[in-house]
């Protein structure tokens, strides 16, 4: 269980703070989702995410589910189609190779802190 927040970029549009960075996974995964915490000194804001998009590149497919604090997301990742069956979950256990040796990317937006 444990996921660690790289951010890459940054930037405001005025209103909105854009977040680009990505995701290392290493241990062992938790049905339900690991923790995914957005609690980053670059991250200049104190709201929960309003929108995150995370992809990989070794067809696994990842999903954020917002928590109540930017500390208590969780990030679900399924099997790759055909591999469990149409979006399974995948077991828990030690995070599979695929997933600890995928380029994880995501996007997240963030009220600005005013």
């Amino acid at each position: 269980m444990a996921l660690a927040v790289t951010v890459t970029k940054h930037w405001d549009d005025g209103k909105i703070l854009h977040v680009l960075g990505t995701i290392t996974a290493s241990g062992s995964y938790t049905t339900g989702g690991d923790t995914l915490s957005f609690a980053n000194s670059k991250i200049k804001s104190a709201s929960v995410p309003l929108f995150v998009n995370v992809v990989g590149s070794a067809g696994y497919i990842y999903s954020f589910v917002p928590g109540t604090t930017q500390a208590t997301g969780k990030l679900k990742v399924f099997a790759a189609p055909g591999t469990a069956g149409p979006l399974a979950e995948i077991s828990q256990a030690a995070y599979p190779s695929g997933v600890t040796g995928d380029t994880i990317q995501f996007n997240a937006l963030f009220v600005k802190l005013q």
